[in-house]
């Protein structure tokens, strides 16, 4: 799973959209187009995504060799 599916994914669980958490953190709408595209968030943008939905910054990471 790349971070566009864990992040969206995250936000369904959480009950929000993509767009809405965006602008929450005050990130732009960028972002959301690289990580669509393959791309990650920095490190610092990675923990403030993390803080926002009270997990783990592994929890946003892909593992490749993981098999979920």
């Amino acid at each position: 799973m790349n971070f566009w599916h864990i992040f969206t994914n995250l936000c369904s669980e959480h009950g929000k959209s993509a767009t809405t958490v965006l602008e929450d953190l005050g990130l732009s709408k960028g972002n959301a187009a690289r990580w669509k595209s393959g791309g990650g968030p920095t490190l610092s943008t990675a923990a403030r995504i993390a803080q926002y939905f009270g997990c783990s910054l592994d929890e946003l990471v892909d593992h490749p060799n993981s098999t979920t």
